[in-house]
């Protein structure tokens, strides 16, 4: 008989799949800023990519952590770094560093549902828009973080509005809506507030708060329709499509507003 020698051990845990993340929301918190970023500065290039390449190893990273999958969790930071050290080394874009130094803490934590703990959460992943934006530009200017304030402050109202709509579910009620969508109410109103203010003191364009219309009227509309059942699939896709439209219209707010 011929002898076959056994696989190194670390090559058999990593034939599997490694433990990817299962909330989508969560994916397109992440990849969606990102996005906007990149559409707004009009590149896409090598440093882009790169950075685009730690930022997921690092994020699904995460998830393995989570589960207690040393080797993948390993491997995954590995190529992170990998992905990462040109964009130091080669481009000193060394502000990178200070962008991990916000994510890490919120990364390797376990998830709580807390609201406040989400909302920290929408802050440290839509991190990823001002990270573009130096990747593509080489600088951060008050640009940048004027597209991270405007993911946050929209994505945070995607977590009110979840909230609601899974509150209602639990309680199998939703005779009082206003009382069941006060939090979603004064958020958004509170946001509107917020807009104005940049507009008024053109920070941002009339074009930017077109981005945000839908979601706002489909907040007040969802309040009054509020329902005690929970559609989750239909949910998360139209919380899907809603973010699609928007970053399409931040996009060309930016580049042409």
């Amino acid at each position: 008989m011929i002898a076959v020698e056994d696989r190194p051990a670390v090559a058999k845990s990593l034939v599997s799949k490694p433990p990817l993340p299962r909330e989508h929301g969560a994916w397109g918190i992440l990849l969606i800023p990102f996005a906007t970023a990149v559409g707004a500065t009009g590149v896409f290039d090598v440093k882009v990519a790169l950075l685009l390449g730690s930022m997921l190893c690092f994020y699904i990273a995460r998830t393995s952590h989570l589960k207690q999958n040393v080797k993948w969790t390993m491997f995954l930071l590995a190529g992170s770094l990998a992905g990462a050290a040109p964009l130091l080394i080669v481009w000193h874009l060394w502000w990178l560093t200070a962008f991990g130094a916000l994510a890490i803490p919120l990364a390797f934590r376990k998830t709580e549902r807390s609201i406040a703990m989400q909302l920290l959460a929408v802050c440290g992943l839509t991190l990823t828009a001002p990270a573009a934006w130096y990747a593509a530009r080489g600088h951060l200017d008050a640009r940048a973080f004027v597209l991270w304030l405007l993911n946050v402050l929209y994505f945070s109202g995607g977590v009110f509005y979840v909230k609601m709509h899974v509150a209602a579910a639990i309680r199998r009620s939703a005779e009082n809506k206003l009382r069941s969508g006060a939090a979603v109410i004064i958020y958004y109103a509170a946001m509107i507030c917020v807009l104005l203010v940049m507009m008024l003191c053109r920070v941002i364009s009339f074009w930017v708060l077109a981005a945000f219309a839908p979601v706002i009227g489909r907040a007040f509309l969802g309040v009054g329709r509020l329902r005690p059942v929970l559609r989750i699939k239909r949910l998360g896709w139209t919380e899907m499509a809603y973010s699609l439209v928007y970053a399409v219209v931040l996009i060309a707010a930016f580049r042409f507003g």
